[in-house]
């Protein structure tokens, strides 16, 4: 039996909050009583009548107090005035949590920024939504790959055909010559690209000059972006004036040019021929695929549907060989940078690591490290602010008994936190704007944080900043205005057995993401650095590649090695098709022994010439090395492509290699279908030719003047006493026999250490996060050791008069922290264990983890906090008993 619902509210309502439960209890208790005396009915009207009786005095005598019915302004202005004199008040522990929120809002950001760039790869296109790259799949009986490419006819047939299809693009890339501006003879070294005119079309290419409508429609037509112009002509306003590739006797009219592409476009061309320049193309080439195609589909279509379409369209017109089976998938272009893994880009003629194709499972663990680290700064603010719970009892008490309503101060508390986040992201803007040039040099991006930047960009870092701060003021909120006024004005304490284990497990949380992040930076660095020192079957340094940019530099290649060889500080010279290290696509080739049933196998190819092995210090095992032209028609194998071949010592068995593949479609060696057949003469031990993340494959090395691929570079072994003087010398020596030659060079070392540059980057910023994340664990730490040491001020008084050291008295306060970090230490092993295996699982050669790298974190984290503690703990043991026990 209760009494009438509507009363009740409306007295909770008026009564003040302090008297409540004295008043609702005691007319509860009356209503009984009436009832079994009066009967239900009557008990009810007398309910009402008595309750209007005393309410009536009580709502005329309400007057409006700080908390009763303030306007919103004002009740604004007034959280603004305690919150900003209770900041000043305890100014240690406002400047802990403004340092740790910056820190953990400045990491948050500068990540955010890279993250953004990242997942907004060709998003400037209008139709990006619309925009596909046709993907095709292809099975035989020995090999699987995907490539994202099509054949020209392909292409043209499916917008005709299909009507999902509004336009489809063609584009490849033809290699590398010399672009020459006819009028001063300035050059430069660029890739040939070649696209139609649907490529303007659909992408949305900035014009800086020209007319992008027309500009690759007519043959010997050129576009550029305004990079390459301002190098060539000192100018962007260039259309109409011609330019000469080396490779063609050809004026190319340039007709546009290009804005230069944004750093997160999947596009980096710097000029590109009219499609309509390349002659003797086969209409009814259906089934090779050497060139990118995208297609822009119609609103309302779906890409699975087109792709089914696609496939059978090839099916109507071509039947692949019996074996091999073709599929064709399209692929968004917002998915190119990210998900392209395993996808080879057959119109690039380069691999896809080369191609600084972005790894999802980083941009995966970046995202949950920013999430960790503002989390531990909030997680800061959160400790702080509840262990200092008891000093502001008082405050409560005396708030609540004036009539304070819980809401109210849930939002004092709420803007207190949120006054903090919002100087704390001021701090953060100004530390990310002093820190963005060495960021943007270090990640290669052009990141910003100003009036310019994307709006996205302000929108979502203005939801961080209020999600910041209620994340960080809500449990204290809450947890400090839901104590009762009588017992906080009692015993001026908080006592709450919940509330102490919320922190320690706050704690644990913040250093077991500590410790994990500082154990997967050991295990980068230490992978990073065994790729560095990992013998690869071969010596990197001192090497000097220098790229053959003429046919006379190819064609008088024995002279050109016989000038460099001349020179003191060359050791040895050699000339081959492919160099490790190499961000072109490697010719892989179908192999068998002569006469053998077993199907083909598939290898690399490259040609080398006769001092190879001794230039590169690649050892012979069994055999002999190549000695003159004569061994024109002989190989060497590796230990891979032997073991493959079952040839266990080399004797000169014949072997048989059909056709060849640039990653995509094997086609014959030659218009007469007959096979490259060569001699064994050698096993060479096996070396590295890519990126430790793959396992050695399967190696042919022809000699230099093979069917398969010719020479396309001159790599020598120099001495290491005064290397630009060495480069001088041989830049002149091969002047002497092509004046032509544009001199390009690298060093082997430097272009191995590239395939690791990304995970580089990667550590240094996990290093940074790692530091960031321990300062602001250590922060909080700080701050609950220093409030611990307040609180037991007494104790520690006692505990001094009846003897106890400072040592005693410092590991007294200590122990209970460092038992947190042990708990996070034992968390955190097992998570970081599975996260780095995880990743390792990447690279086919690769550390092992050992137990000591998890001790060395473990220990690291628990110096860092005992260090951290130690400094309240041990000045608390200092101070005076007499003194603290008199003020108590």
């Amino acid at each position: 039996m209760t009494p009438p619902r509507f009363a009740d509210r409306l007295l909770t309502w008026l009564v003040a909050p302090h008297l409540r439960e004295e008043v609702l209890g005691d007319r509860h208790e009356r209503f009984l009583r009436q009832v079994e005396q009066l009967g239900e009915a009557r008990a009810r009207r007398r309910y009402w009548r008595d309750l209007l009786a005393y309410l009536r005095p009580a709502f005329l005598k309400r007057q409006p107090d700080a908390y009763s019915n303030p306007t919103n302004t004002d009740m604004l202005r007034n959280y603004l005035k305690i919150t900003i004199r209770t900041l000043i008040r305890n100014k240690l522990y406002t400047v802990l949590n403004v340092a740790g929120l910056t820190f953990g809002i400045t990491c948050f950001l500068l990540i955010g920024l890279y993250l953004f760039d990242e997942l907004t790869f060709d998003q400037q296109h209008g139709k990006t939504n619309r925009i596909y790259r046709i993907v095709e799949h292809r099975k035989t009986k020995t090999e699987e790959f995907n490539v994202a490419a099509a054949s020209y006819t392909l292409a043209e047939e499916a917008k005709r055909q299909i009507a999902e299809i509004e336009n489809t693009a063609r584009m490849n890339r033809a290699g590398r010559a010399d672009l020459i501006n006819p009028e001063t003879q300035a050059k430069f070294q660029e890739t040939v690209a070649f696209a139609d005119q649907s490529l303007l079309e659909i992408f949305d290419f900035e014009v800086v000059d020209g007319d992008s409508k027309t500009a690759l429609k007519e043959p010997n037509s050129i576009i550029i972006v305004e990079e390459l112009a301002q190098r060539l002509f000192k100018s962007t306003k260039v259309a109409g004036r011609t330019l000469k590739f080396s490779f063609t006797d050809t004026p190319l009219k340039v007709t546009a040019v290009l804005k230069t592409h944004p750093r997160n476009s999947s596009f980096d061309f710097n000029s590109m021929i009219s499609l309509n320049s390349q002659q003797g193309r086969s209409q009814a080439d259906w089934y090779s695929n050497e060139f990118m195609v995208f297609a822009l589909l119609k609103g309302n279509t779906t890409a699975e549907t087109v792709a089914k379409k696609i496939t059978a369209l090839l099916y109507a017109n071509f039947k692949p060989e019996i074996g091999t089976s073709v599929a064709f998938s399209l692929q968004p272009l917002a998915d190119i940078h990210l998900y392209s893994e395993n996808i080879i880009d057959a119109a690039r003629n380069s691999n896809v690591e080369a191609m600084g194709q972005g790894m999802l499972l980083f941009v995966k663990v970046f995202a949950v490290v920013a999430i960790f680290v503002l989390l531990i700064a909030c997680i800061n603010y959160m400790n702080l602010a509840t262990a200092r719970a008891s000093n502001r009892a008082k405050e409560i008490g005396v708030r609540k008994a004036s009539g304070a309503f819980r809401s109210q101060l849930v939002w004092q508390f709420l803007v207190e936190s949120l006054l903090v986040t919002l100087l704390s992201f001021i701090l953060a803007v100004i530390l990310v704007n002093l820190l963005q040039p060495a960021f943007n040099e270090f990640t290669g991006k052009q990141l910003s944080l100003n009036l310019q930047t994307d709006y996205r960009i302000w929108l979502y870092t203005i939801l961080v900043l209020l999600v910041t701060g209620f994340v960080s003021g809500s449990y204290p909120a809450l947890l400090l205005s839901n104590f009762k006024p009588v017992v906080l004005l009692k015993s001026l304490k908080i006592q709450s057995k919940s509330n102490l284990s919320l922190r320690k497990g706050l704690v644990v949380f913040q250093f077991t993401v500590s410790v994990v992040i500082m154990i997967a930076t050991i295990v980068l660095f230490l992978q990073i650095r065994y790729t560095s020192n990992k013998d690869l079957g071969f010596r990197k340094d001192l090497l000097v590649v220098v790229d053959i940019n003429s046919e006379k530099a190819r064609t008088e290649a024995d002279a050109m090695k016989t000038e460099l060889a001349r020179l003191s500080d060359v050791k040895n010279v050699s000339v081959t098709s492919r160099v490790p290290g190499e961000w072109k696509q490697i010719r892989m080739v179908k192999i068998k022994s002569q006469g053998s049933t077993e199907d083909y196998k598939i290898s690399y190819l490259i040609g080398v010439d006769v001092n190879f092995a001794k230039t590169f210090e690649v050892r012979i095992l069994q055999g002999r090395n190549f000695t003159s032209p004569a061994d024109s028609s002989a190989v060497l194998l590796n230990e891979t492509a032997a073991k493959a071949l079952n040839i266990s010592q080399p004797s000169g068995q014949l072997v048989e290699i059909p056709s060849w593949s640039f990653g995509g479609d094997f086609t014959p060696l030659n218009e007469s279908n007959q096979p490259f057949r060569a001699r064994v003469i050698g096993i060479v031990k096996d070396f590295h030719f890519q990126s430790l993340r793959e396992k050695i494959s399967p190696m042919v090395l022809a000699y230099q003047n093979n069917p398969v691929q010719q020479i396309d570079y001159y790599t020598a072994r120099i001495e290491g006493g005064n290397i630009p003087a060495t480069l001088k010398r041989m830049e002149a020596a091969m002047a002497t026999i092509d004046p032509t030659h544009t001199f390009e060079y690298h060093f082997l070392d430097e272009q191995l250490a590239r395939f690791y540059l990304e995970d580089q980057r990667r550590q240094t910023l996990l290093i940074w996060v790692a530091l960031s994340t321990i300062f602001i664990a250590c922060l909080g730490l700080f701050g609950l050791a220093t409030y611990a040491a307040e609180q037991r001020v007494k104790e520690i008084g006692v505990r001094k008069v009846l003897g106890a050291s400072v040592l005693n008295l410092t590991a007294l306060l200590s122990k209970d922290f460092l038992k947190l970090v042990l708990i996070a230490n034992g968390i955190a092993f097992p998570v970081a264990w599975w996260a780095t295996s995880q990743w390792l699982g990447e690279f086919a050669y690769h550390i092992n983890v050992e137990w000591w790298i998890f001790v060395a974190a473990g220990a690291l984290a628990i110096a860092i906090a005992l260090l951290t503690i130690s400094y309240q703990a041990i000045k608390a043991a200092l101070v005076n008993p007499v003194k603290s026990l008199r003020s108590e």
